[in-house]
Order: C-alpha cells, then sequence, then structure tokens
C-alpha cells in the first residue's frame, strides 16, 4: 500500500489552507489568479517563501509592510509591479532565483532543468528523483512544466503519493484556480518517474486531463518550521 506524504509548514482547519508565516502565526498561503502582480511563477515563489517563514500573506498585500522590513521591500520591489493577475510574460526560474538570491544577500535556492545545455541541466529522471528527495525532506518544491503547444507554467508541489513503480503523483498548488471545498490541492500531476527522455510529454496534469513535461525546479534550502499538517 502506498501513503501519501506532505510538506510540514501545512495548516489545515477542514475550510482553508495555511502555513506558519514569518510572524510565527498562521497565514494564508494559496495565491490564485487577481490576487497578487506577476507570473505564474511569480505567485508560486511568493507561495515558497511563506511556506518556508520568510513571509506572510500581509507582507504581499499591504505596501506598508516594506517599511517595517528590508527583505519585504526587497520582495515587493523585485517581484511585485503595480498591477494585477497573472501576466502573459513569465520568468524563467534561473532569472527567479538570482532575483530572490538578491533579496537574501546570499544564495538559497537551487534551480534544475531537463533541457540540455544549461545550467544544472539533469536528465528527466533524475529531475523527479529530486522532487521526491525534497518531498521527502517536507519540503515545498516550484514545478515548472511544458504544455504540448510548448507553453510553460509553475505549481508548487506539496506532496506525493506513489502510484505504480513508474508514477508518482504529486499534489499542487496551481495559481491558475481556485482550492476546492475541503481540499489542500488544486492539481494534481502524475510524473513517469522512469522516464529518461528530455523532451518527451509524458506528464500527465489532471486538471487539463493532458500530458505536459515537467521540465525545471525550484527548491529554497533553509530549515522549515517544525509543524506537522493535522492528518
Amino acid at each position: 500500500m502506498f501513503t501519501a506524504k506532505f510538506i510540514k509548514n501545512l495548516v489545515y482547519n477542514g475550510e482553508t489552507i495555511r502555513a506558519i508565516g514569518r510572524s510565527g502565526s498562521p497565514t494564508r498561503v494559496l495565491a490564485v489568479q487577481g490576487d497578487l502582480d506577476g507570473s505564474c511563477s511569480v505567485y508560486c515563489l511568493m507561495m515558497m517563501l511563506i511556506f518556508h517563514q520568510k513571509l506572510d500573506w500581509e507582507d504581499l498585500s499591504d505596501k506598508e509592510r516594506a517599511k517595517e522590513s528590508a527583505f519585504v521591500h526587497s520582495i515587493q520591489r523585485k517581484f511585485l509591479h503595480g498591477f494585477k493577475g497573472l501576466c502573459k510574460g513569465g520568468h524563467m526560474m534561473r532569472e527567479l532565483s538570482d532575483k530572490l538570491n538578491q533579496c537574501f544577500g546570499e544564495d538559497v535556492t537551487s534551480v534544475y532543468t531537463s533541457f540540455p545545455n544549461r545550467i544544472n541541466s539533469v536528465s528527466r529522471r533524475e529531475l523527479h528523483q529530486i522532487i521526491r528527495f525534497h518531498l521527502d525532506c517536507r519540503k515545498p518544491v516550484l514545478v515548472g512544466f511544458q504544455r504540448k503547444n510548448g507553453i510553460g507554467h509553475s505549481v508548487v508541489a506539496i506532496g506525493y503519493r506513489r502510484e505504480s513503480w513508474n508514477r508518482l503523483r504529486l499534489f499542487c498548488l496551481d495559481p491558475a484556480r481556485k482550492i476546492p471545498y475541503m481540499s489542500i490541492w488544486n492539481n494534481v500531476i502524475d510524473l513517469d518517474y522512469i522516464s529518461n527522455d528530455d523532451d518527451t510529454i509524458t506528464d500527465f496534469n489532471y486538471y487539463e486531463e493532458d500530458n505536459v513535461c515537467v521540465s525545471n525546479i525550484l527548491v529554497i534550502h533553509d530549515n522549515l518550521f517544525e509543524v506537522d499538517c493535522p492528518f
């Protein structure tokens, strides 16, 4: 029997999903279209920072918070541009990583890609194993995938379950849609766990009911607050 594993900093009261933020109190974490500024990858990065206790939700929505924290000011200045909703001009994972490291003043991220001839390029199989490793450590993973038409999208993986010998099911938070009532995820992606081909479209996005290719991930390196989800 396969059991599901979820990240540590996940607080669920039966109605809403929250995380312990930088203030040490539960704060909203799911960002959906229209809540913030920027591309889907920016939305996902903000969720990652909340899970890692670097931000509260109010740090993203309240401009006055920038006066209280140099880090919050830097995040707002580099990532939130003053317009609402998801923009079409997305960010490359490496660009997100570089900007975030500038905000921290140190290297705190790693980016991996299955595209050859790029920095930190790995095979599809290695990429999937890295995703599982970080989820086993109960840390979130920012996951980027490509559709058949070449358009990319980003989600945050917060848990997984091994479905079979060759399929790994990721439970994700997707900024493109609201979360269903009584749920802690709003998208599911099955990884073709044994694929070693860099450009095959053999992963599966259940919400879109179509094959995709998980091709990029970003992880943040630090220790998460020791809190377990209540299930």
